[in-house]
């Protein structure tokens, strides 16, 4: 793509995209070829999906704007290319004997500008690195930061109930609950507790899926600081030195 695209001179990045690119309303000229946009956005959202989880989420938010691109797009979408490039030797890593799959679950709550959704990112690990991970945006508006990451731990459940029966078909049963770490202490409360509030009536089925699951011991939530939290790469730009950080936790190494 950086040969078709022209950039094989161009500078390398260090981050897929700049930190302030969702959260700061910029005027922008319209981008003239959308073909191109669409093109370079569908093949970002190949690689993000296939091999490259650190970009999942800039591939996501640039993915809303094909229909309308501004110049201020355009360029970012040529940053995550950029980035790629600096990057090209980092590939998931597998093979620690890690015998259990454990997963990392958080939401950016109401960070979309336009329609004030949150985003949703999981990622699971298995023998040292991602099997499964995802970024988008939630169907539903969320009114506090607990629901959409009660949201995004809805999605991430039925995530996790389908690999382990992959693994079980593939002979490695997992016999325990599988641990989901989590950074909101209310979520987690949440999940224990046996009541349900006036303010989480419009999340109810997602609140019983998620509790039923819990109470089968096929999921088990434990906390995790912010900073240490893998699924992070996934809900929002960071900067260079969390990219980093967390492309190694999830299994990307050079």
């Amino acid at each position: 793509m950086v040969t078709r695209f022209g950039l094989q001179d161009a500078k390398s990045a260090k981050s897929p995209m700049d930190t302030g690119f969702v959260s700061t309303e910029v005027s922008s000229a319209p981008f003239e070829n959308d073909t191109a946009y669409r093109s370079l956005v569908g093949g970002l959202l190949y690689v993000a999906v296939c091999a490259r989880p650190d970009v999942s989420v800039s591939a996501s938010i640039l993915g809303r704007k094909v229909c309308s691109p501004t110049e201020a797009d355009w360029t970012a979408a040529k940053r995550v290319l950029r980035y790629l490039k600096h990057t090209k030797s980092v590939r998931l890593e597998y093979g620690n004997n890690a015998s259990d799959l454990i997963g990392y679950c958080d939401a950016d709550w109401a960070g979309d500008l336009n329609t004030r959704r949150s985003t949703t990112g999981y990622v699971f690990l298995y023998a040292g690195g991602a099997v499964a991970w995802r970024s988008h945006l939630q169907r539903c508006v969320t009114l506090s930061s607990m629901e959409s990451e009660y949201v995004a731990l809805c999605e991430a459940s039925q995530e996790l109930v389908w690999l382990r029966r992959v693994l079980e078909d593939l002979g490695e049963k997992q016999n325990c609950a599988t641990c989901v770490w989590e950074d909101n202490q209310s979520c987690i409360q949440f999940v224990a507790s046996e009541r349900t509030t006036r303010r989480s009536k419009h999340i109810d089925t997602k609140v019983s899926y998620v509790k039923e699951l819990y109470e089968q011991g096929k999921l088990q939530l434990s906390y995790c600081p912010t900073q240490d939290m893998a699924a992070d790469i996934l809900t929002k730009p960071l900067g260079t030195l969390k990219t980093q950080h967390l492309s190694k936790k999830i299994g990307l190494l050079p």
